[in-house]
Parts: structure tokens; C-alpha cells; sequence
């Protein structure tokens, strides 16, 4: 997506939230962090090339009306919601990547140090390749999941080194498996120095920003082997719908008691409540995950697409029919 694209869709959805989301220019400055003098020329620029008429025209209206529904249904601080094609799972994975950088950059551009924790997952390492380099040293990069799998092999979608590369600042990565192989390892690895540190540079951070995985054959955690087959039947067997940062969650985004559940290194969901939040993820496969972490409370923004946006949607209105 060049620049001039990214313009238009900016546009769109200054044209949506003002001609059909009755916002004013200081509200809509809020949601897509511009001035109010930028809201306006968005709007001229949105008149100019023609999408607004009697509607907008444009594939973005939509998504903004998908966006809009969850923002107000779960009281997120945003929801964007970018297009997507069914077909194509790389094209979604791109647009939220995106997507993923205009969130990201706006913070990362900051002059004053700014402490960013990040998880993995292939959109999170997306918004971070979408990037534009900018000399940053006074940033802190930390990640929230563990970097080694238990065959040793390196977490290939961690983001937390290519954003520090990009930006020449300080890097911080956790040194443990996502989920440990006994209770006595994981207290262990939690006490040692290191270990805290790190922990400690995370909890200063002022934003998050972390991938929702599924519990399936096709999951991540199974997939890269941080956890074993019969660990995925456990959670499976538990009626788990997706994970965040490893912590696995049932349809109601409760946390669930359990074997594997002992043993993960990250840090607990809870120690994030005052953090912005943000889950970069989407797909149909995805969408229970989403809507677990939004009905848990554990998210105040979300950046996903319009397959698993208009899906979560249609389960609210199910339940309200």
C-alpha cells in the first residue's frame, strides 16, 4: 500500500466518522491521533476524490461501520478494521501489518523515551516490517513472550529485534520458553536476575502490542513446538478458543486453570490492566480468540479485518436477537 493509498483510507474514515458517524472534527482528531487542521483536509481530500456522495464510497465504510460496533460494544479506546480477502490469508496479514505500523508509529516517532512491550505472531512481526526506519535511541523495546522453543529454535516471528534495528534503541528479550517443562523450571527461570529485570522494564511500558492465537491443529504454540501434542489435547479438551501471550482462554476470556497454564513464563494478563492493550490479529479462525480477549476485558484497542470483525459482530447480534 503506497502513500497515496494509505491517504485515501485515512480519508475514508474521516468522511465515515464525520458524514455517518456524526463525530466532530476535535472527536475524529482524537481517533486517528491528527490535528483538527489535518481532519479537514482529510475531509477536502475525501471530496476531492469522490467518495463521498450520498454514501462513502469506498471499501473502508464498512469496515468502519464493523469497527465502529466493537469499539462501542467493548469500550475500546479504537478498533480498526481493515479490508480483507477471504482468499487470500497473506493479503489480510499485509493490510493488518499496515494497519499494525500506523498505530505503532505514531507512538515510535515520539522525541521523548517511550517503553513499548511487543508479543510475536505473523501480524505483530507484519506491523513491524511496515515500518519506516527513524533513529529512536531513546526507545526501550521489550518482548512479553519467551523467544525459545523447546528445541531450542529462536521464535521466528518476535518483532522486538527488527523494530530495534529499525530505530537504533535499546532491546530487551525474554530468555525462556513460552511455556516451561515443570513448575520448579518456570520458578526457577522467574527468579532468576535476568528474568526480573526484564520483567520490570515490561511493566514500565506504556503500550503493548500482541497477537491472539487459535487453539488448533494449525496454532502457532503447537505449530513452532511450544507445546507438545498432548498439551494441545489438554486445551482442546478445556473448550480453549484462543491464547494471548500463551495464556490460554475459554469463549467467556477467562484465563483456564490448568496444567499448561502453571507453566507459562510470560507475564500474567493482569499485570497489564493500565497498558494500552492492542491485539493485531484477524481471519475467521481467529475471531473466537478476538472476541474471548474482548469479552475478557484484556484489550483497549484492536486492529483486525473485516473477515473476523464481521463475524464477532454477527455473534452479538445473535445473542441480542
Amino acid at each position: 500500500m503506497d502513500k497515496f493509498e494509505v491517504k485515501l483510507d485515512q480519508a475514508a474514515r474521516a468522511a465515515w466518522m464525520s458524514y455517518v458517524g456524526g463525530l466532530t472534527q476535535d472527536e475524529i482528531a482524537s481517533q486517528l491521533g491528527v490535528s483538527r487542521p489535518g481532519v479537514q483536509r482529510l475531509l477536502a481530500f475525501a471530496r476531492q476524490e469522490g467518495l463521498v456522495k450520498v454514501h462513502i464510497d469506498h471499501p473502508i465504510s464498512s469496515c468502519m461501520t464493523l469497527g465502529h460496533t466493537l469499539r462501542e460494544h467493548f469500550g475500546l479506546t479504537f478498533c480498526d478494521v481493515v479490508p480483507a480477502e477471504t482468499a487470500s490469508s497473506e493479503n489480510a496479514t499485509h493490510y493488518l501489518g499496515v494497519a499494525g505500523a500506523e498505530r505503532i508509529g505514531k507512538l515510535v516517532e515520539r522525541s521523548e523515551p517511550l517503553t513499548l512491550s511487543l508479543g510475536s505472531g505473523r501480524s505483530v512481526r507484519a506491523a513491524v516490517e511496515a515500518l519506516d526506519r527513524t533513529e529512536r535511541p531513546q526507545h526501550r523495546f521489550v518482548s512479553l513472550v519467551g523467544n525459545v522453543a523447546r528445541d531450542g529454535s529462536a521464535n521466528r516471528y518476535d518483532a522486538v529485534m527488527l523494530l530495534a534495528d529499525k530505530t537504533g534503541g535499546e532491546r530487551f528479550l525474554l530468555p525462556a520458553p513460552v511455556v516451561a517443562e515443570s513448575i520448579d523450571e518456570k520458578n526457577a527461570m522467574l527468579s532468576q536476575r535476568l528474568f526480573q529485570a526484564i520483567a520490570n522494564v515490561a511493566r514500565t511500558s506504556e503500550a503493548a502490542f500482541i497477537g491472539v492465537g487459535r487453539i488448533d491443529r494449525q496454532a502457532t504454540l503447537f505449530q513452532d513446538h511450544f507445546i507438545s501434542e498432548r498439551e494441545l489435547d489438554e486445551l482442546l479438551g478445556l473448550e480453549a478458543v484462543g491464547e494471548l501471550l500463551g495464556w490460554p482462554l475459554n469463549s467467556q476470556g477467562e484465563v483456564i486453570d490448568c496444567s499448561i497454564t502453571r507453566r507459562v513464563t510470560s507475564l500474567p494478563l493482569e499485570h497489564f490492566g493500565k497498558h494500552l492493550m492492542v491485539a493485531i490479529a484477524g481471519g475467521y479462525d481467529k475471531a473466537l480468540g478476538i472476541h474471548a480477549a474482548l469479552k475478557g476485558g484484556w484489550l483497549k484497542g484492536l486492529i483486525t479485518d473485516e473477515v473476523a470483525a464481521r463475524r464477532i459482530v454477527e455473534r452479538l447480534t445473535s445473542r441480542q436477537a
